[in-house]
């Protein structure tokens, strides 16, 4: 049996009426209802009652199991619909637990989950002996719930759900459960209504389904481990009790038997677990006792640390989140005695291996998070080199799993990592349900046109009268009517107004691609409130009231009570982009995992691993900059739409009504093509290697502009020139007479291509200890060999590959003849001729930074190193460039943003043209100092202990602590130590010391002071976010 397409088109009409209460319309503006959805009840139960009979037969069906699930989906959605559309709500628990039923069997547990939540205990009486009680009973998982056995099949169900807890308990019981099953189901065919073969049929095949999905019995089938090795981590209550569709693939791919693998798995769909899950399996196999995670964000470093420690909690495994600060700061614990999961950042992994490459052979199990990353632009090449030095490092029994949500070429890169394209192809198992919904507004109301994609085919449906224009009051001198939204094709006015209006129905984001248009965003709401616009209740009722206040705080502490995030966080409203403070970032992410706020404006950041319960992502605007953004950015941004668990669907709605109603328009539907081009499954482009962008062309944003010099002749001028300056100016002097040539640009363009050489170099340099020029050629092309652009390129690619390699390793010798220094040269980040002027100018300097005793002293020595060495244009362009210094100075000795702020308005301080701003001083400070200040003063570490290792070592230290005040903006070794313990915000790292009166200098002496002043402490963190109230108390726990 499979829906027709008149059953299609009626499941349209209900999700359409659904969506009219959804967006808050009043029933007297409802369209009407053509035809009655009632009439699909039929088809939708006759669908789950053939899946369940199969189950429970065992028997070959007409149709493969597979084949009824997929039809399945049709009646879970539309059970889901009817109840949202209201048309009958004395149907309403009936169809809650019937569609609960029909998410779970076709694989859907997340979903099946909320509608479960909704019944309410004691509500159940749909006339089925007992029946319904049973099926809730199984759906929600609870085996400590109590079933009436004064019903009709009371005996039978109670030897049921005995044998159940049996099972879930202790892993046994099985036939018996079974037998039970069969009594049960033999009796209702004999003496039981329709409805009643119904629920017996569901309920009996729910539990077959609860059985063959249990970690109980999956787990050791898959990983190969006895029951008995597993029970005493599945008897935790903090286990998963059964496998969801992503993770059957792990087992049936080898992945718990210790098979390297690639894993296509959507957000929401168990990555978590899944990792959990792989850890397990090496750790009770004892093919382990070191597992590395590498993650690409620090805030998604912090996401995984923090659910493993929780997941490990009170067993003999050490989960170490490392700092990213590049120095070795860890207890290097002997990992061949005790269990150790290391969490890092690519560029706290690869500093790692070039101080202590042994580390290396200890190495396990490798993970690599949003393994997709090797191809971002910024930092892909870093990525890339440093997965190439672990397969060079690691011994080959070493397991690799590469974990990512929007990898289109899996077996390729499988192939590269693995020897083996080993793919767990779970990319199409979204856990939730996706509608995508564009604004059209060609008459006086906007609409919105709904498409939903699915695996029974395509419909589409609207909603009406979404959209309507509200007057607003007139400013001082001001005549003209203000409108909100103010124009019909105003995309961020629209999406601003769609997420106000349907904040009360789940969590919002309203997503742009540009951080300028998140700053237009944040003034047009704070406008729009004093223009007299009435919020709608959703966000105060839908937000938590005091969590707010303390955001409200965290963001006024640190950016000052001017500032637009600030204004908007004061109404529930927050931000979310690459110039967050760090705190405020983790705070929000928190609040908004816990409910307890509701809407969010954000950029791309928002697709960083995190996972949030976004129920509606609103797309003011896909570019980033004048190019659209790209795809696997796009997946995995709205991966995170519809979180399992919480939602059966997620919305992506696009607010530019240009790109719905002009797709007809030969002038205007390139908007709609890009559109589908990011939505249309399996268009994604391949992941590649940043690498291969020094053989093409540097191409102007517009595409009308090309500089001549690239691939050999690139690599070659670029080794000639006298420096690396002096190669950009010769690179663009013969552009300097064309008009309108867009020389910043193309300049920016240029110093990435140099950048990826810097990258090539360090790596050159990192290996090239033992290597001679002729001989160390060999070595030099062996490690060609393991790169990624190697692997992916045809053989005159290849041959010009490797010229590339041979020309900067030749370059290398011939600067750098002495081993020993091109080891030390390896272990910075920086490319060749930038790390010999750092040594040099640490020669001329080497005096006064051994003698310099404050923080403030070696940053007045570095300062000539930093002004020479930062290449952003926030700092470049930073006018006038006397004062940066100074922001510095105030960075370091734990200055809030907003008070540095304050100090540079003074001065009419602007970055290029514009004057500053908070945001522009939150990235100078978390961004460019913390990082690129970082990692030049790494690089001078690096020469003063080569030059004479024995000499002055407190100075050596005293630099490493001025590296830390430089990445996290604190004064003292103590703040420092509270922020790495994951009080990671600089107001409450400093009122934690100050007010505390805290004097530790480790981890656990800090532990012991919170511990003893643990009331104090509560008390004022009670002021701030929940997510630091948490992490205190996490600690508190711990001591």
């Amino acid at each position: 049996m499979k829906p027709e397409q008149k059953s299609v088109r009626l499941l349209g009409i209900t999700r359409s009426k659904g969506k009219m209460y959804e967006y808050g319309l009043p029933e007297n503006q409802h369209i009407d209802v053509k035809g009655d959805p009632a009439r699909l009840f039929h088809i939708s139960i006759a669908l789950l009652g053939e899946l369940s009979a199969a189950i429970n037969r065992g028997e070959e069906s007409p149709f493969s199991e597979s084949e009824l699930k997929t039809n399945l989906i049709f009646s879970a959605y539309f059970f889901d619909a009817y109840l949202q559309s209201k048309l009958n709500s004395a149907y309403d628990v009936y169809v809650l637990l019937l569609g609960a039923a029909a998410y779970y069997l076709c694989d859907l547990p997340g979903s099946s989950s909320v509608l479960t939540q909704k019944i309410q205990v004691g509500e159940l009486n749909l006339d089925a002996g007992g029946l319904e009680d049973l099926l809730l009973f199984l759906l929600r998982g609870d085996w400590q719930a109590d079933i009436d056995e004064n019903r009709k099949y009371g005996e039978h169900i109670t030897a049921v759900t005995g044998g159940v807890r049996q099972f879930f308990q202790d892993g046994r019981g099985e036939a018996n459960l079974l037998t039970f099953a069969t009594n049960l189901r033999c009796d209702v065919y004999e003496s039981g209504t329709p409805r009643q073969l119904l629920f017996a049929d569901v309920a009996i095949a729910v539990l077959r389904s609860k059985i063959e999905h249990s970690t109980w019995k999956t787990l050791p089938s898959y990983s190969g481990l006895t029951l008995d090795i597993w029970r005493p981590v599945l008897q935790k209550d903090s286990f998963i009790k059964e496998l969801w569709p992503a993770q059957h693939l792990l087992g049936k791919k080898g992945v718990l038997q210790g098979r390297s693998a690639v894993v296509q798995m959507p957000t929401s769909a168990g990555k978590t677990k899944s990792t959990e899950l792989i850890l397990r399996s090496a750790f009770l196999a004892e093919r382990i006792s070191l597992a590395v995670i590498i993650a690409p964000f620090r805030a998604l470093c912090n996401e995984i640390s923090g659910s493993l420690a929780a997941a490990f909690d009170e067993e003999a495994v050490t989960v170490n989140e490392l700092s990213d600060v590049l120095q070795i700061d860890y207890e290097n614990n002997d990992f061949m005695t005790k269990k150790t999961i290391m969490v890092a950042t690519p560029e706290k992994m690869l500093y790692i291996l070039r101080h202590e490459p042994a580390l290396a052979q200890q190495i396990g199990l490798l993970i690599f998070d949003e393994g997709h990353q090797f191809d971002d632009e910024t930092r892909g090449t870093t990525y890339e080199l440093l997965l190439t030095e672990l397969l060079s490092l690691t011994s080959k029994d070493t397991q690799k799993v590469l974990i990512s949500a929007v990898l289109n070429n899996a077996e390729t890169i499988g192939e590269w990592l693995n020897g083996e394209a080993n793919v767990v192809e779970g990319a199409n198992l979204f856990p939730t349900s996706k509608s995508v919904g564009y604004v059209s507004w060609i008459g006086t109301l906007g609409q919105i046109q709904y498409f939903g994609n699915h695996r029974f085919g395509q419909y589409d449906y609207f909603v009406p009268l979404v959209i309507c224009q509200v007057s607003l009051n007139k400013k001082e001198r001001e005549r003209k009517e203000k409108l909100f939204p103010d124009q019909k094709d105003n995309a961020s006015d629209v999406a601003l107004y769609l997420g106000l209006k349907l904040v009360s129905s789940g969590t919002v984001a309203v997503f742009s691609g540009r951080k300028d248009s998140i700053y237009k965003l944040c003034d047009r709401f704070i406008d729009i409130i004093e223009r007299g616009f009435s919020l709608p209740s959703g966000i105060s009722e839908e937000s938590e009231t005091v969590e707010v206040q303390r955001l409200e705080r965290l963001h006024r502490e640190n950016l000052g009570s001017e500032a637009s995030a600030v204004k908007c966080a004061k109404y529930g409203i927050f931000t979310h982009h690459g110039n967050m403070p760090h705190g405020i970032r983790s705070a929000i992410e928190y609040a908004m995992q816990h409910n307890m706020i509701r809407f969010v404006i954000c950029t791309s950041t928002l697709a960083q691993g995190v996972n949030l319960p976004i129920r509606y992502l609103i797309a003011a605007n896909m570019h980033q900059g004048k190019e659209i953004m790209r795809k696997p950015d796009f997946l995995n941004l709205i991966g995170r739409v519809g979180r399992a668990g919480m939602h059966t669907e997620g919305s992506i709605i696009f607010a530019n009504p240009q790109i719905y109603d002009g797709r007809r328009n030969r002038h205007q539907k390139w908007r709609w093509e890009e559109v589908q081009t990011l939505l249309r499954e399996g268009s994604s482009e391949p992941c590649s290697s940043n690498i291969m962008m020094l053989f093409s062309p540097i191409v102007s944003q517009d595409q009308k502009y090309e500089l001549s010099t690239y691939g050999l002749d690139f690599v070659q001028r670029y080794i000639d020139a006298e420096s690396q300056d002096a190669f950009v100016d010769e690179t663009l002097l013969p552009y300097s007479n064309i008009q309108n040539f867009p020389v910043s640009d193309m300049k920016y363009l240029l110093l990435k291509r140099i950048g990826i050489l810097h990258v090539l170099e360090s790596f050159l340099l990192s290996h090239s200890y033992n290597m001679e020029k002729g001989a160390g050629e060999e070595d030099v092309l062996r490690l060609v060999e393991g790169t990624l652009v190697y692997f992916l390129a045809d053989d005159e690619e290849k041959e010009n590959i490797r010229k590339v390699f041979q020309l900067l390793f030749r370059n290398i010798v011939k600067e750098v003849p002495q081993p020993e220094r091109r080891a030390v040269y390896g272990k910075s980040l920086f490319g060749l001729r930038e790390v010999q002027q750092i040594e040099q100018w640490v020669q001329l300097h080497e005096k006064d930074l051994r003698a310099a005793e404050q923080s403030s002293e070696i940053l007045d020595i570095l300062w000539s190193l930093f002004s020479q060495y930062i290449h952003a244009n926030e700092f470049k362009t930073f006018d006038p460039s006397n004062l940066l210094k100074e922001v510095g100075q105030r960075w370091i000795q734990g200055d809030s943003f907003g008070t540095i702020l304050s100090f540079v308005q003074k001065y009419d301080v602007r970055i290029g043209r514009r004057k500053i701003t908070i945001n522009h001083v939150v990235g100078l400070c978390e961004n460019i100092l913390s990082y690129e200040g970082m990692l030049i003063v790494s690089a001078v570490c690096e020469f003063l202990e080569m030059m004479n290792p024995m000499q002055n070592n407190e100075a050596i230290q005293r630099l490493r602590l001025f590296q830390k005040q430089l990445k996290y903006g604190l004064p003292k070794q103590t703040m420092i130590v509270l922020y790495e313990l994951g009080f990671s915000d600089r107001v409450i790292t400093q009122h934690l010391a100050e007010v505390l009166g805290l004097t530790g200098i480790t981890k656990h002496a800090l532990m012991q002071e919170l511990k003893e002043k643990s009331r104090s402490a509560t008390d004022l963190m009670d002021k701030y976010p929940h997510y630091f109230q948490e992490q205190l108390k996490q600690h508190l726990e711990m001591v």
